[in-house]
């Protein structure tokens, strides 16, 4: 071992008043380690929340858009088949995306009616998985749904009119709303709502379009634990909305799930290669780019707050080595009367500040990784009514721990500088003048 390791690991053991350091070195050392174990921590724990939100998002829509210039994309068999084969999509489907008003009562909200393809839908949204009550089956055949035919007969019960039911229920079609718009309305399986779309009518003689009206059975409840999708969205099948809507066999656009969700550019080359001119896209990013930016910022002042910590716990170790320096001045005048020069002097107390910082980073990171295990999955109890998340999420990423450990010892490194030159430009005479 090198004179200046031995003679700073002898500065931090031994000293008069403590066996390690004194009570400011220790707090220095507590200071950094919280600041490392708070950073792992809530860094992970936002990690989380933003894998979970970006789950619901993209469970909720299809990666990929694609579009035709017009504004309807006309035979979808065909452009469905030519672009299914691509190894890289999970599924592709044909779609229909209207802003609508929906009524129950005297009550009225917007919302969005997307019409699916129930056939293929499964293939490249999760609303199959995210169904609670009822089934897509039940949205494409109210009649032949046992949920609805079960409340039928349970109405035609209480009102003791036999075929009440056939005649309330018969002919209408499924619709599948969110739980939040089903609480909201205090609806359920078996119950009617009016789709209102505003301008989708023809005409009047005023010249302004008439709106359309149409009494749907609800035949399905999902929970996409995304509050925004489960309050406005709602799905039917893509013949009730071609034919709610008019649009003569056309479509709004194709839906396409990719296999790895960050296989953006190459996706979007292939469609635009089989298509041909007059098709655009529009990837996960650019539909939901508001919310991942507002995560991303969240995250980052997270850290630069959280970041404040460790400085701080910096700051002390300023403090504890000039203190160290100030109590061994004469021994630092006897190293450089015996042939110590200034840099060597230095390194001894650069290397002590640098065995606080990895003292402390090391528990601080140990500290973190357990809390992180701790706190995965840890029930909210009535959080949940707030954040709309039943556990808590915790995704300890292997970069976080990285960023963490760096930043702290860099921060700890940059903190013997001023200590460590100050050891350095003591003079031998000065010191042991009042010996």
């Amino acid at each position: 071992m090198k004179a200046e390791l031995f003679i700073g690991l002898r500065y931090l053991w031994n000293t008069r008043r403590t066996r390690f350091l004194s009570v400011i070195t220790l707090i220095s050392v507590l200071g950094i380690a919280i600041g490392v174990a708070a950073i792992i921590s809530v860094q992970s724990i936002m990690d989380g929340l933003q894998n979970k939100m970006k789950a619901a998002v993209l469970g909720a829509k299809t990666h990929i858009l694609v579009e035709h210039e017009t504004g309807a994309v006309q035979e979808h068999e065909k452009i469905v088949s030519k672009i299914s084969g691509n190894d890289g999509f999970a599924g592709v489907t044909p779609m229909i995306a209207r802003d609508v008003i929906v009524s129950v009562g005297s009550e009225l909200t917007g919302a969005v009616v997307n019409g699916i393809d129930i056939a293929t839908a499964g293939s490249a949204l999760m609303l199959p998985k995210q169904i609670t009550k009822g089934s897509l089956k039940c949205v494409a055949n109210p009649e032949e749904c046992p949920e609805i035919v079960e409340k039928r007969e349970a109405l035609d019960t209480f009102l003791r009119k036999p075929g009440a039911g056939e005649k309330r229920y018969g002919g209408l079609q499924g619709i599948a709303i969110g739980s939040e718009m089903a609480k909201y309305y205090a609806i359920d399986i078996g119950d009617k709502i009016k789709i209102i779309s505003p301008t989708g009518g023809e005409l009047n003689s005023l010249g302004l379009p008439t709106p359309l009206v149409k009494t749907f059975i609800v035949s399905a409840v999902f929970f996409t634990t995304y509050y925004e999708y489960d309050f406005s969205y709602a799905y039917i099948t893509l013949e009730a909305a071609q034919d709610f809507f008019a649009t003569g066999g056309a479509v709004d656009h194709i839906g396409v799930r990719l296999k790895d969700v960050y296989a953006i550019e190459p996706a979007e080359n292939f469609i635009k290669s089989e298509l041909g001119a007059g098709f655009r896209t529009k990837n996960w990013r650019d539909m939901n780019k508001p919310l991942f930016s507002a995560l991303e910022m969240e995250k980052v002042l997270w850290f630069l707050i959280l970041g404040f910590i460790a400085l701080v716990a910096s700051f002390n170790v300023i403090s504890a080595l000039v203190m160290l320096v100030i109590g061994k001045k004469s021994e630092i005048a006897v190293l450089r009367a015996m042939g110590f020069t200034s840099r060597s002097v230095m390194k001894i107390f650069m290397f002590d500040g640098l065995t606080i910082g990895l003292i402390g980073t090391t528990l601080g990171t140990i500290l973190g990784v357990a809390a992180s295990f701790m706190l995965n999955d840890l029930p909210l109890g009535e959080a949940q009514d707030v954040y709309y998340i039943e556990t808590l999420p915790v995704d300890l990423a292997p970069s976080t721990l990285i960023i963490a450990i760096a930043g702290s010892l860099l921060l700890s490194l940059a903190a013997t500088i001023y200590p460590g030159l100050r050891a350095a430009r003591l003079k031998p005479v000065d010191a042991l003048r009042h010996e």
